[in-house]
């Protein structure tokens, strides 16, 4: 009888070790499929993190450019304004030695072209209807 129940006792602990022994091989295969995973999200991890890097180096040299684009363009307005000023004097100026040749005084350009009294005197004794003597 005693032979039995040692019989037993080894059948149930063999049936202990053997479940013990699968529910240890589960989870260890459980555990290597988790590092697998950890690993792969590792790697995008870094490789998320080499993009963003680029991405934000490339934002900065974008950044620069786009400063520099900002500067010429407004030397540029700067340089198209004082044309335009020029541009609109010079026809002032030809506007006005046409009103001296058909006989137009100083305080006639000032009044209608907006010259200034000196510029208008200049333009009408350089221009003006000489008398002859």
């Amino acid at each position: 009888m005693l032979d039995t129940i040692d019989m037993t006792w080894i059948s149930i602990g063999i049936v202990g070790l053997i479940v013990t022994c699968t529910l240890l091989w589960i989870l260890v295969s459980q555990l290597q499929k988790k590092s697998i995973q950890l690993a792969q999200l590792q790697a995008q991890i870094d490789t998320l993190s080499s993009n963003l890097s680029a991405l934000c180096a490339g934002t900065i040299g974008v950044n620069k450019r786009l400063n520099q684009l900002e500067q010429h363009n407004r030397a540029l307005q700067v340089r198209q304004d004082h044309i335009e000023n020029q541009e609109q004097n010079d026809c002032s100026y030809g506007d006005a030695i046409q009103m001296v040749r058909h006989g137009a005084t100083a305080p006639r350009l000032i009044e209608e072209l907006g010259l200034g009294s000196s510029e208008a005197n200049l333009i009408v004794m350089l221009h003006g209807m000489k008398e002859t003597g």
